[in-house]
């Protein structure tokens, strides 16, 4: 497992609000092994987009330390 940041930690709901849409579309149900490759696809582009947005936010709201 992956320690995690302070900020990475903060940026992780807005993931998972992200992912949300998407895995009602799937079926919250279905074993990650039964899903397609464009599923899997999406669930990652779907995760990074938001991780990257989502850190980008924070940084801008943080204050440079020097």
């Amino acid at each position: 497992m992956v320690d995690f940041t302070e900020e990475e930690m903060m940026a992780l709901p807005a993931v998972m609000r992200a992912l949300a849409p998407e895995m009602e579309r799937i079926g919250w149900d279905r074993p990650l092994g039964h899903l397609s490759q464009n599923d899997m696809h999406r669930l990652i582009v779907i995760t990074v987009e938001a991780f990257r947005a989502e850190m980008a936010e924070i940084a801008s709201q943080s204050e440079v330390p020097f």
